[in-house]
């Protein structure tokens, strides 16, 4: 068909194959709930986190299309006694649902939380860690693409910029944990309660005014 075409209506097919993806791209959740990813807004070579993942924040193995965050610095990252910025010991045990004892500051850029159980100064009760984006295309698909593979995801679209939860393993114990997207961060809130999700979703939606976008 495009040979029976003239030269100047096989030069408009082709400039439409190239404006209309463009023009399509980064569409977002639709508000019904959703978390699909949108087109990511850098190319693979670039959409790397520069937040946590070691003491520098490297990303490692080949980048993808969608970039992925590092979750939880894992005890790679050093740890300092101190106060969250982001929400008080108090506040967080009421809404975790564990008596907090000591609270350090992880050494990561940006800096992260964690929250020891009273009892027992070895248990982790908490932990809050952020990884930064080029963009916030690349956040929130990082966010989605966290979730992938993992039973049981429940999401909240309502929590900063959409967020999912799903069970991970924390200190050899499987518990819950939330990640939202907030403009070009992406937070994740980890909790101790295996079930249910409810304590990280009230933990990430308190600590969205605390993050940067």
């Amino acid at each position: 068909m495009l040979s029976r075409l003239s030269r100047p209506g096989r030069w408009l097919l082709v400039a439409l194959a190239l404006v209309l993806p463009a023009a399509l791209a980064g569409c977002r959740p639709d508000g019904n709930g959703s978390v699909t990813p949108a087109p990511p807004a850098s190319s693979p070579a670039t959409a790397q986190p520069t937040g946590l993942g070691g003491a520098a924040g490297e990303q490692t193995g080949a980048p993808s299309s969608t970039p992925r965050p590092t979750l939880s610095p894992s005890g790679t990252v050093p740890e300092m006694a101190g106060s969250c910025p982001y929400i008080s010991a108090a506040d967080f045990a009421d809404l975790e649902g564990d008596r907090v004892g000591r609270v350090t500051v992880l050494q990561s850029r940006p800096v992260g939380c964690r929250f020891y159980f009273s009892y027992d100064p070895a248990v982790i009760v908490g932990e809050i860690t952020i990884a930064r984006f080029r963009t916030a295309t690349d956040a929130y698909n990082a966010m989605v693409e966290s979730a992938r593979n993992h039973p049981e995801v429940q999401s909240d679209a309502d929590i900063a910029d959409g967020a999912v939860a799903y069970r991970t393993d924390l200190q050899g114990a499987e518990t819950w944990q939330c990640v939202f997207a907030r403009g070009t961060s992406v937070v994740t809130v980890r909790t101790r309660q295996p079930y249910p999700a409810l304590n990280a979703f009230s933990l990430a939606r308190a600590i969205v005014p605390e993050i940067a976008a």
